[in-house]
């Protein structure tokens, strides 16, 4: 099995790195640039997984989200990555210094990572629904407390518990010292949802954003009809002074409907995680009309990500792929990291 942790991608393909620079080394000798991953997930690390509820099961039994991990489980070592595994112990060895070595190959200077915290509605096989939870504190001390500089985070909020338990989530991501919170609709339901609105209300308060996830979701128990964009339209119609992040831009549901968003609210943001770094192959992102649509009618509303460790294998050759596209330098930084950092007003440590 090869290693591929800090390994070069070139050199495992026969090239002359000296004489055949990767699309980063050549990003790197012509303009000092760092990529900044807006959208990255932890919790998924083999130690204390079991503590971490729904975290396991990105990895272990049959269901899609654990297929699609596993080549992941291959490029961490796994000797048999199509084994269906069901026990902790036979999770791959991820670590926060896995992150690290990937962002380090990649030329990525910091990610902001997800904690998340939310329970689906009860379906067939789990009257009480199945839950996901990365706690705030978590992240805190083994990321960002762990690598000064490389990580920031979004707390996880949700209403199943009442009004006040949310906004009790928002003042724990305020503590923790986060820029924003996560609103995950697959698990937690509409995020026009009026229980959640006190949350909403209380971010204004405390200068923080909120993350919404639109577009579709795997995870067991979540529903696609929650991850319409269409109603991320209400929240920020309703709060014109909450700085909202549409994360994937409602891929596979509505991404015009997303792009639409963003062009008609001021304080609506959309990311790109997953559907362009990684659905090249797809007719609808290779012709270029939505990164072009990006580039010409909101050039500083945009956030690149990832979903990393989600899309590991591919994680450097998702930066190349958007550094290749036939766009302008000016906006490939913005969307690459300066628009992000200017999001969250990051100040770089280097």
């Amino acid at each position: 099995m090869i290693n591929y942790l800090g390994a070069q991608p070139c050199r495992e393909k026969g090239l002359n790195m000296s004489e055949d620079l990767g699309t980063i080394e050549k990003m790197l000798t012509t303009k000092p640039f760092k990529v900044f991953d807006s959208h990255g997930h932890p919790g998924l690390e083999k130690e204390g997984i079991a503590d971490r509820p729904g975290c396991i099961d990105f990895w272990c039994g049959n269901t899609v989200v654990a297929r699609s991990m596993m080549g992941a489980r291959a490029f961490l070592g796994d000797p048999n990555p199509f084994k269906i595994i069901s026990k902790p112990e036979e999770c791959p060895n991820l670590t926060p210094e896995v992150f690290i070595q990937y962002m380090d190959m990649a030329n990525v200077e910091a990610m902001c990572l997800q904690c998340i915290h939310g329970v689906t509605d009860p379906y067939p096989g789990n009257p009480q629904g199945w839950k996901w939870y990365v706690p705030n504190e978590y992240v805190k001390k083994n990321f960002i407390d762990a690598f000064p500089g490389r990580f920031t985070a979004v707390g996880g909020v949700h209403a199943r518990y009442g009004k006040q338990a949310a906004v009790e989530m928002v003042i724990s991501a305020k503590e923790n010292g986060f820029p924003g919170i996560k609103i995950h609709p697959p698990t937690i339901g509409y995020p026009n949802n009026p229980d959640l609105y006190p949350a909403y209300e209380k971010c204004v308060e405390l200068g923080l954003h909120v993350q919404i996830h639109t577009g579709v979701e795997e995870l067991p128990g979540t529903r696609a009809k929650y991850q319409h964009p269409v109603y991320v339209d209400d929240v920020a119609m309703d709060f014109p002074n909450l700085k909202i992040l549409q994360l994937h831009c409602g891929v596979f549901n509505n991404p015009m409907i997303g792009l639409w968003n963003v062009m008609k609210h001021d304080n609506l943001y959309t990311d790109i995680t997953i559907p362009h770094p990684t659905l090249m192959q797809f007719k609808y992102y290779w012709d270029l009309d939505h990164m072009r649509f990006l580039e010409f009618f909101m050039p500083d509303k945009v956030f690149y990500g990832t979903d990393f460790p989600l899309t590991l294998p591919a994680y450097r050759s998702m930066v190349d792929n958007i550094m290749n596209l036939p766009l302008s330098m000016e906006f490939k930084h913005k969307l690459m990291g300066d628009n992000f950092r200017k999001f969250i007003n990051w100040k770089s440590k280097a």
